[in-house]
């Protein structure tokens, strides 16, 4: 990296600091960048990085200015990047805010953080509290300060010979949880943002050991992994010693002074709604509109929400707000076309009401407007979503003195619900959907031979089962199509008067995954309801998220999978389909996991175990490679011994001849991968093996009585531990090479 200049310039271009390091450009050329970047704006381009007149712009917008580097040669733009963020952070470090008006009234310390922290292009001291010991903000004698040993040590983030009375450290684990999810409960997509900040005061040039259950590290050393979590897009201050970490996942550094931010991380994983906020919105044309809020917490009683805010979006013309919550204080808060309800404390396993009401003073109709999400923030502490814990945290210094680590954990979270709203339209329901309705169908049914009763004089008990079939009406499933489902199939009309509300959540998840209609996804539960009527809503989604994670499209595509394999929706748990996934990747590239995933959704039902040995068999013993294997749809679905059969019995009639990896010359033609494994037992004999099938069959009776009579404890001589782990190295290699070219 070699940067010709920085500047500051403000919003409309005109330049407020400037700083030549290589005196290799015309200076004046910065004119021309504000104008450049209009003119993008205006094609509908945006980028951070600008070519013009054989020079590149590097920019970043930071408030009111823009923090531009200006380079002639070619350079490490990501470099260039981080150090702009980099000079931004430590000019907030002096200054509290980066803005005009900051940088004009402190130009004369800006300049002399800019020589300090760049020196002809190239990056130096870039460490606010190294810069700090001699670059102040107070008056000081004319003399020409020292810098600190620091600046040139190859810790360059510590002063040496620092001294405390009581040696301490304070290690916080603070995660967020970015969700977005629907007005059923079905959680679309999730992630969990964590990041681990310390405060050190310690004497000395301490060593620091920090250990958490990480995924890795657990399997390294033969621990379970029941606890265990796998961190994703790790990044490390700058103090973590990256090659001890990549060996044995021992996060060891020498810490800054003070307070830093020692990593952050990213997991994506499915998780439920720590607090359920659903709404219930009742509009009355031309006057006014009523929400009935419903918050409901779904963590361990043992655990409390502190500082809950519910932010619930009204119309803009909303006006003359009245509330009433069984807790905590709500508020309209006008500049945001929204209303907060705030609650200083929410114990888990707890539900909580609030109605708000406003006028609508411009005439509006009762369609439905496009909805804004609704948001949560809260925090619950020493409580972590992802379930990372920190196992230990070591002090080495060698003068051995005895130091207090105190861990803390902290829960910060930002839900965004979008539809989270059921809109009422009381009078169209009743008139379609009511008594009348479900006792013509029960009629229906009892012409038939099949007889139900429901409660009609019960009308706190109909308006339970009618609301279920008027929520699918709202969401536009004709009246008559209802009619016609629920009078023709007994067991879907048993099954939504006795518990609509998990049908419905069952259809919704098949609605935001696969992109059913509602008309769609009802037929499909009729045709699978002895299965589906058993499954848990949340489960069902948790499963489908396993395909989306690894790369097939919600929508749909996942559609076509659900139909084809209805089975993945109820027969195995999330977790042991994630888990097993995880593991054929040990196997297959991920382009070949998501073919399979795709055209041959059934493998994710498969025990590991078996699927594990007919792997072994076909690649060590048939030597099939991996990318021959995926273009075999049907290999998973064969018993091992099914496999073996036909491998010996295509070796006997020379149909087949194993390759050897050390003698590839005398390599043949052998059958490909997906004729041998994917033909019938007919195609199989005649076409692969070239004899009739009556000799196939003969030549599989003779193996079954050879079977049965054989003392051996396993079908096949198994692979030893160690080449397995052989194999499992060179693979997650070829892997990442895989990755970097594509």
């Amino acid at each position: 990296m070699a940067c010709s200049a920085i500047f500051v310039l403000d919003l409309k271009g005109k330049v407020i600091i400037s700083r030549n390091y290589r005196g290799d450009i015309d200076m004046n050329i910065i004119d021309k960048f504000i104008n450049i970047l209009v003119d993008m704006e205006e094609e509908g381009v945006q980028t951070p990085v600008i070519n013009h007149d054989e020079v590149t712009f590097t920019f970043i917008k930071y408030n009111n200015v823009y923090v531009v580097a200006i380079s002639r040669k070619n350079v490490n733009i990501a470099l260039v990047q981080s150090f702009l963020y980099k000079m931004v952070s430590v000019f907030c470090e002096y200054f509290k805010d980066v803005e005009e008006e900051s940088i004009r009234d402190n130009f004369v310390i800006i300049y002399e953080l800019m020589d300090e922290m760049m020196d002809f292009g190239y990056p130096q001291t870039t460490e606010a509290r190294i810069l700090r010991e001699y670059i102040t903000q107070e008056g000081h004698k004319l003399e020409a300060p020292r810098p600190p040993m620091a600046v040139t040590n190859a810790v360059s983030w510590r002063s040496e010979g620092i001294k405390y009375r009581k040696n301490e450290v304070f290690l916080d684990v603070i995660e967020s949880v970015n969700m977005l999810a629907n007005a059923n409960g079905t959680v679309l997509q999730s992630e969990i943002v964590g990041s681990v900040k310390m405060r050190v005061y310690l004497s000395g040039m301490p060593e620091l050991r920090l250990g958490l259950n990480d995924k890795v590290q657990f399997e390294n050393s033969g621990r379970g992994k029941n606890k265990a979590v796998e961190l994703e897009d790790v990044k490390f201050h700058q103090c973590v010693r990256l090659s001890r970490f990549e060996n044995d996942r021992t996060i060891s550094f020498i810490p800054p002074d003070g307070e830093f931010e020692l990593m952050n991380y990213r997991l994506t994983t499915v998780v439920k709604p720590l607090i359920w906020v659903e709404a219930v919105v009742e509009k009355f044309s031309h006057s006014r509109v009523e929400f009935m809020i419903k918050a409901k917490s779904q963590f361990k009683r043992r655990s409390t929400a502190n500082n809950v805010e519910i932010v619930i979006p009204v119309p803009r013309d909303a006006d003359t707000p009245k509330f009433k919550a069984a807790i905590g204080v709500a508020k309209y808060v006008p500049e945001d076309n929204a209303f907060a309800w705030n609650i200083k404390s929410f114990p888990g396993g707890k539900e909580y009401l609030m109605r708000a009401q406003f006028r609508l003073p411009s005439v509006a109709g009762d369609e439905a407007e496009g909805k804004r999400p609704m948001k949560i923030r809260f925090e619950i502490p020493y409580f972590t979503t992802s379930g990372i814990q920190v196992r230990y945290l070591k002090i080495i210094e060698k003068s051995g003195y005895q130091a207090l680590p105190w861990v803390s954990m902290n829960n910060r979270v930002s839900q965004f619900l979008r539809s989270a709203y059921k809109l009422q339209n009381l009078r169209f329901q009743h008139n379609t959907i009511n008594s009348a309705f479900l006792g013509n169908i029960v009629k229906q049914h009892a012409d038939n031979g099949s007889k139900f009763f429901l409660p009609l004089g019960d009308e706190f008990a109909m308006e339970k089962i009618l609301e279920p079939l008027r929520a699918l009406n709202l969401e536009g499933v004709k009246v008559e199509f209802l009619s016609d489902a629920l009078s023709s199939d007994p067991e879907i009309f048993k099954k939504i008067t006795a518990n609509g509300k998990e049908v419905v959540d069952v259809l919704n998840v098949l609605v935001a995954y696969c992109s059913f209609t509602f008309e769609s996804a009802l037929r499909f539960y009729s045709t699978n309801i002895e299965y589906l009527s058993e499954v848990d809503p949340h489960e069902m989604s948790c499963r489908l998220n396993v395909f989306t994670n690894f790369g097939v499209l919600a929508g749909p595509q996942l559609g076509r999978i659900v139909r084809k394999t209805p089975a993945i929706l109820y027969m195995s748990t999330p977790e042991n389909m994630a888990e097993l996934v995880e593991n054929i990747l040990n196997f297959f590239s991920r382009k070949e996991l998501l073919k399979m995933l795709t055209q041959a959704p059934e493998i994710v039902l498969q025990p590991f175990e078996e699927l594990e040995m007919k792997y072994e068999y076909i690649f060590f013993h048939m030597r099939i490679e991996s990318t021959a294997l995926a273009e075999s749809l049907n290999w998973m679905n064969l018993s091992l011994e099914e496999i073996m059969e036909r491998h010996e019995f295509l070796v006997k009639t020379g149909k087949y001849t194993t390759p050897d990896p050390k003698r590839p010359q005398f390599e043949k033609d052998n059958p490909p991968t997906y004729r041998i494994f994917d033909s019938d037992d007919q195609n199989f004999a005649i076409q692969v093996g070239g004899v009739t099938p009556e000799e196939w069959n003969a030549f599989k009776c003779i193996g079954d009585i050879q079977r049965m009579m054989s003392e051996k404890e396993q079908p096949f001589e198994r692979v030893k531990p160690s080449v397995w782990k052989a194999y499992e190295r060179r693979h997650k290699t070829s892997k990442l090479a895989d990755a970097v070219v594509e």
